[in-house]
């Protein structure tokens, strides 16, 4: 277990990504599937990034740590403490830039989660489940070499869809203005032939790691994580977005 990644290190077979704030029970889901990374066969290699934007940084990354410590030594787990901007579009971005540039971006899969993975996904009852081996087998399923082809690229994870057509976009409100036009030809340098803003909420994905450094240039990547920093685009525009910035483009 490591503070952060160095640009030195061999890629790994799948990554997961972990946007934590200061949600609680951390320690205790990525422990549980950090042991079941290390159950894997031998020659399968998994790393856990998790990159914390709380006040407390060490304390966090202590707990974590300690966890993890006692269960699964062999398990490469870092921990980042990021400026808290962007939410979870600034941690995907900054993650993306950092692999490319390393050069060590996985080669099958990335898992992109929050800090609390169930927040959007409720069970029929308004409950959220938490079963710990239940979650860890499926992300591990979905993350191993043997896994099954996606049915798309990238796939919701614990999330549910949403549809906003352009139209009915215009007329809703937001806390944050959302100009999701004008940040589509900032985004993907075209106008906008889409007719409706498909995306996770929750935004949490699967996503064929390949397809990240094939389908756009790292300089494209770097773009759109200054703009977003700079404050010219938001995270809540980006969301709508995902399934064309992780996916085919347009």
């Amino acid at each position: 277990m490591k503070d952060m990644l160095s640009s030195s290190s061999s890629r790994s077979v799948s990554d997961v990504v972990v946007a934590w704030y200061n949600e609680p029970g951390v320690e205790r889901w990525v422990s549980a599937l950090a042991f079941a990374f290390s159950e894997r066969p031998a020659g399968e290699r998994y790393r856990i990034f998790v990159f914390h934007k709380g006040s407390t940084a060490e304390d966090a990354k202590q707990r974590l740590f300690d966890v993890l410590g006692t269960k699964c030594s062999d398990v490469d787990v870092f921990f980042e403490h990021l400026d808290n901007v962007g939410r979870e579009a600034d941690t995907w971005l900054h993650y993306t830039v950092a692999r490319l540039r390393a050069g060590d971006m996985p080669v099958n899969r990335v898992a992109f989660l929050q800090g609390d993975p169930w927040d959007h996904f409720g069970t029929p009852h308004g409950g959220r489940e938490r079963n710990l081996d239940v979650f860890s087998s499926k992300l591990v399923t979905l993350l191993a070499p043997t896994a099954h082809p996606m049915a798309s690229n990238p796939e919701p994870l614990f999330c549910n869809l949403m549809s906003e057509s352009r139209v009915m976009r215009r007329g809703l409100s937001h806390p944050q203005r959302l100009d999701l036009e004008r940040v589509w030809v900032e985004a993907f340098g075209c106008e906008c032939k889409v007719d409706s803003y498909v995306f996770a909420a929750g935004a949490q994905y699967l996503v064929d790691a390949m397809r990240l450094s094939q389908e756009k240039p790292l300089s494209w990547w770097t773009s759109l994580h200054h703009k977003l920093r700079a404050d010219e685009i938001n995270a809540w525009e980006i969301e709508r977005f995902w399934l064309h910035i992780f996916g085919d483009g347009v």
